[in-house]
Parts: structure tokens; sequence; C-alpha cells
């Protein structure tokens, strides 16, 4: 069983690292992805015993569905993503339980190092109001699975055509770009009694470690996901994590809290080559 360890904003520092966006006919010119700091303690480095009851993975949610079937109904590809960065002049993102509805939360949108947040989009255009246009997108928080709406006006826009399927039965994660696999790579996942929990997430944040040689590994993705069996976990409140590892001989067993762990080298091929806001699936 590897070390418990939680994921904390010492030692490790943001990858400033900006995508050049793709314009889009019909919709404002992109804004850049901002790789940002990890607010949060992630809940699953390392596997631990202590106070934890069995629970299996939760069902997956319809974002890629919903997702897609917008796409398909406006002649755009199934497999694209769309990915809402906050404004550069905003504090925090407005979220609303309906467009031009009641507020249901305010995202902070600076970050330790200044970095915005990040969302992705469930369901583009949805709504024209007194206010603008509006998008409906996935949220970072408890409960998994959640989502709300945002003023267009309040993000820039952007997308890609990757997707990432991590498949716990198998211990690997499927690389799909434009809808096809092209790559896979072994992973580490949670042990039964703090199972990796099962949904359609995403890459909200990128974290680069100052110790290469820690349990974090060259790289940590935060995922908009949080453990169903723990609640804090190392002063956090239970983020699931993507990340490197000094223990590659952990990978491809049931071996965390709840975290997915890739073996150093793989997990620096994604970084070379994926933006933030990648849908990252995960399955029995």
């Amino acid at each position: 069983m590897g070390r418990r360890s939680g994921l904390r904003a010492s030692g490790l520092r943001a990858v400033d690292r900006r995508s050049v966006g793709i314009r889009l006919v019909g919709i404002r010119p992109i804004g850049l992805t901002a790789l940002v700091v990890l607010a949060f303690v992630v809940a699953a480095c390392a596997g631990d015993d202590s106070g934890r009851d069995a629970a299996g993975p939760a069902g997956t949610n319809d974002r890629v569905e919903s997702v897609s079937a917008g796409a398909a109904a406006s002649g755009l590809p199934s497999w694209r993503s769309y990915v809402a960065t906050g404004g550069d002049s905003l504090a925090a993102i407005d979220v609303f339980e309906s467009p031009g509805g009641q507020p249901l939360a305010a995202v902070p949108n600076r970050h330790a190092e200044g970095l915005p947040a990040v969302f992705l989009v469930r369901q583009l255009d949805v709504a024209d109001t007194e206010d603008g246009g509006w998008y409906e997108v996935w949220l970072p928080v408890r409960p998994n699975g959640s989502h709300g709406f945002i003023r267009a006006d309040d993000v820039s826009l952007s997308y890609h055509d990757y997707q990432l399927r991590v498949k716990l039965s198998d211990h690997e994660v499927e690389l799909y770009t434009a809808g096809v696999r092209t790559d896979t790579f072994p992973v580490g996942v949670g042990e039964d009694r703090t199972p990796t929990p099962g949904g359609t997430f995403y890459t909200k944040e990128l974290l680069k470690p100052t110790n290469r040689g820690g349990p974090y590994g060259t790289y940590a993705y935060g995922l908009s996901g949080f453990s169903n069996t723990l609640t804090d976990f190392a002063g956090g409140d239970g983020v699931v994590g993507l990340h490197g590892t000094d223990q590659p001989d952990s990978v491809g067993r049931d071996v965390s809290a709840g975290c997915i762990r890739m073996r150093n080298d793989d997990i620096e091929q994604l970084v070379e080559r994926l933006p933030l806001g990648v849908p990252v699936e995960i399955i029995a």
C-alpha cells in the first residue's frame, strides 16, 4: 500500500502554458487556456485505511451525450468539447439555476497565482435573454455531476477534440483524439474502501511539483470530481486527481484513496498534448 499523502499548494507551482485558441465562426474570439493552481487537497494520492466505508463507483452522468446531441443537431463533430474560461477582469463567475434565473453560486475566478477558472460546457447557446447569451456548464463542486448556467459575456470560449476514458477494472486510461482511440496507458486507482468515483469529469487545473521525486511525480491534474467516501483529506475536501508517482510499481493496481496514478513518462505525454477542459470519463 502506498503512503498517505495530500496535494497541497506548498511545494507545487502552477504551469502557465497557454494554448492558442481556435476561432469559431459565429462565436467571438477564443481566449487562452491557462493552467491553474490546484486550490484543494487531492483525495487519493496514496492508500490509507483509516475510517472509510466501502463504496462502489457512482454511475456516469450524461455530459458526453448532452454535448454530442447538441453538436449533432448543429452539424458539429460529436466528439468536440467546448471550454469556457473566466474573463480577465472578473473575481468570480456567477452561476445560475437557469438563464436569467436565481443565482446558485459564485465560483472564484482567481486562484493562488491569478489564473482564471475553467469550465467544461454542457450545452452551447442555451438561451438569449436581456442579459445576453448563456452556456450550461459542468461545475467543479459537490455533488459530482453538478451543473448550472453562466453568462457568455463572463467567459471566452475554446474547443478541442480530446477525451480521456479511465477503465477502472482494466487499470487503463485511454486517450481519444477526434473520436478515435490514439493511446492507452496503465494507471493505479482507488482501493475498495476508497474507490475512484465513476462519472464524467474534466481537467480543471495543472500543477508541476517542485520535487520531481515526490508522491505526485512530475505533474498533477486536478479534476472536477470529488471522492464519494472522503469529504476531507489532508486539509482539503477530497478532490480527485490524475497525477504521476514516485512509486511506478504501484501503477496497475488498486492502491490509492481515489486518485488516478500514472507513470511520469506517460502523464508527461498528456501534458504536452492536452489543453485544460478535457472530459475524463471514469467507468468500471
